[in-house]
């Protein structure tokens, strides 16, 4: 056998192990079996962990009463931000009527001028 025919060979060999160790290596690597088997080898873990995220998701959607003192602080700029919502109500939808106004003419007069400029260009039947 050749120097060039062993090589040959050996390349084989090694491309044919290459592919089992990379389908082992997949097999290893596939979170789901990842996740069951760190599931099964540490169960407390695993339950400290969903107890823990669970708390921090109670805590978090369900905020703890705050004192009285930071209840009075807040009224108090809860009314100036009330009187300010109620003086520019009005100027707001003034603002938005006017913008929506605006803005329907100049989609208008956009679609006005793209028109008659393609006003002649239609096809012969």
């Amino acid at each position: 056998m050749t120097a060039k025919q062993q090589a040959i060979k050996d390349l084989e060999r090694a491309r044919t192990l290459l592919g089992a160790h990379l389908h082992l290596a997949t097999e290893d690597l596939n979170p789901k079996v990842m996740i069951s088997r760190s599931v099964r080898e540490h169960p407390w873990i695993w339950v400290g962990a969903a107890a823990l995220g669970g708390l921090l998701l109670v805590r978090s959607l369900m905020p703890s009463p705050r004192s009285k003192i930071e209840r009075d602080n807040l009224g108090a700029s809860a009314t100036k931000g009330g009187l300010i919502a109620l003086i520019l109500s009005p100027v707001l939808g003034m603002v938005r009527q006017e913008a929506w106004k605006y803005g329907r003419h100049f989609l208008q007069n956009y679609l006005t001028q793209h028109l008659s400029q393609h006003e002649g260009e239609r096809p012969r039947a």
